[in-house]
């Protein structure tokens, strides 16, 4: 699993980063409900985090390509810790809204992180190096909400977000002593204010890139549908708790361990990166069409199997293929643009889940996801270039 030593502590704080995102993930749809406000004031206390990750991404990509990856990782888990405290002591929904305003400015742990193992990993082995992501989002998704399930339950809505804010601080004590700053060839020239965004632009007119970022767009956006409303869904539709749902995104956690750690490398090898990303979203589509089926725990355990694998490999694919075709002194910046464009759904994401579940039907968060699934699907096929290629042929409109 670690070929490649560099990767042992980044892997590491990536795992606790993500264990303290999720402790609260499945809780902050019962945070707005405490305070008694809407479904469609649920999104946009959602959305808020990932207005603020989007603007922020580019800058936090760009600066770690000029000044390292390690300066700029320490100074977004500050930014989480203060933001879970902040949740963690929420009197009112204004408390609750600057706290994900704060997290979401400094939000570029995995940006970096991702920066960080393109740096350290060759480009024959960047699939299996971008799949320890994914085993730490898998990790982090199997104990992060179950911790924060069963705290809930044991302490109070607060506590979780008290070990959300322990875990980013452990995160940032162990890069701080312990992260190495990869030796990679940075940008000599560096960008300011606007210009990071004009650099941005100027990414997109990588014919291949453009067209992986639209697929990735497409992936993106139903998967932020379904994380940040599947709590209110299923507490809608389900009548799950903040335990049943902690223990249900356990579950999918579990799954993308075994999906992430143990079967992308050998697929990988076997049908290809594009092949396998065209496995993924059809996979993802049909998950997200099953959940407005489910009406029990068995049948949406069967849903998850399938959404699991969907979203498990297209993620690492994508990952891959964004790194492979960002010229070498601007993986950070590029990947920043992508994390961006994650942060964008995830803006979409939620006011679009508020909506549907508040003046629609909450199963057209199924039907609308899988639908957008579908589209990345489609766009996979207009890709034809060997990925191997990828890496040289860099074709500009």
């Amino acid at each position: 699993m670690f070929k490649n030593k560099a990767l042992i502590p980044i892997f590491i704080v990536v795992l606790v980063d993500l264990l303290g995102f999720s402790i609260i993930l499945p809780l902050l749809p019962f945070y707005a409900l405490q305070f008694h406000i809407s479904p469609e004031m649920i999104g946009v206390i959602a959305a808020v985090y990932s207005v603020c990750q989007f603007a922020a991404s580019p800058v936090l990509g760009s600066l770690s390509d000029k000044y390292g990856r390690r300066p700029v990782l320490i100074y977004s888990q500050f930014g989480s810790m203060v933001g879970f405290l902040l949740l963690a002591v929420a009197g009112n929904v204004w408390i609750i809204i600057l706290s994900r305003f704060i997290d979401g400015a400094s939000g570029g742990n995995i940006t970096i992180a991702s920066a960080y193992v393109a740096d350290v990993s060759e480009p024959k082995d960047r699939a299996s190096a971008m799949a320890l992501i994914g085993v730490a989002f898998g990790l982090g998704f199997l104990f992060g909400p179950l911790i924060g399930g069963e705290l809930s339950a044991a302490w109070g809505i607060s506590a979780p977000a008290y070990a959300a804010a322990l875990l980013a601080c452990t995160s940032m004590t162990l890069s701080f002593f312990y992260l190495k700053e990869p030796q990679v060839h940075r940008s000599s020239v560096g960008k300011k204010g606007i210009g990071y965004y004009t650099q941005a632009l100027e990414y997109l007119k990588i014919k291949n890139l453009r067209t992986i970022l639209l697929i990735f767009f497409f992936f993106a956006l139903p998967f932020s549908l379904y994380v940040s409303m599947f709590s209110l869904y299923a507490h809608i539709e389900l009548s799950f708790t903040e335990r049943e749902v902690g223990r249900f995104l356990a579950y999918v956690g579990f799954l993308g361990i075994i999906w992430q750690g143990g079967v992308i490398r050998p697929l990988v090898k076997k049908i290809g990166e594009l092949s396998l990303l065209r496995y993924g979203l059809a996979a993802m589509a049909i998950g997200l069409f099953g959940l407005v089926l489910a009406e029990n725990w068995q049948q949406l355990a069967l849903v998850a199997l399938i959404f699991s694998f969907g979203t498990g490999v297209t993620r690492v694919v994508i990952s891959s293929l964004v790194s492979q075709m960002a010229p070498p002194d601007k993986k950070g910046g590029v990947i920043g643009v992508s994390a961006s464009i994650e942060s964008f759904t995830r803006i979409v994401g939620p006011l679009l889940g508020g909506v549907i579940i508040g003046t629609i039907h909450p199963n057209y968060i199924g039907y609308i996801g899988g639908i957008l699934a579908a589209v990345g699907f489609w766009l996979a096929f207009t890709v034809h270039r060997d990925s191997k290629k990828m890496e040289t042929e860099m074709v500009v409109d």
